[in-house]
């Protein structure tokens, strides 16, 4: 369902305008560039079950070009049809790093 107050991004993203001006000033992120996250073939995909109450959330953990340190970044995120809904998007913490090169090892192990 799509709010007056959200924007579809590139044919592939959704949300709330406001939330996405909220995440920038909370954790500097904007939701434009989260939707990165989505574009690296090593991101890590978590269901998020404290937060799928009333639909299935999903945490994924990815690179961002152009962060500092080239950061890691969540998104939590609900996909609907074609769209993948945005609500929040952070620096990842330190046991989202380690689940990422963990994966990323593993599939150079392989």
């Amino acid at each position: 369902m799509i709010g007056s107050d959200d924007i579809i991004y590139k044919k592939r993203f959704v949300w709330a305008c406001s939330k996405n001006e909220l995440n920038k000033k909370k954790h500097e992120i904007s939701f434009e560039t989260a939707s990165l996250a989505f574009d690296d073939p090593f991101l890590v995909e978590e269901y998020d079950h404290e937060n799928s109450i009333t639909e299935e959330r999903f945490n994924v953990t990815g690179s961002v070009t152009g962060l500092v340190n080239n950061a890691l970044v969540t998104v939590s995120v609900v996909y609907r049809g074609d769209l993948i809904r945005i609500f929040s998007a952070r620096e990842a913490d330190f046991m989202e790093v380690r689940d990422y090169y963990e994966q990323f090892q593993q599939y150079f192990e392989k």
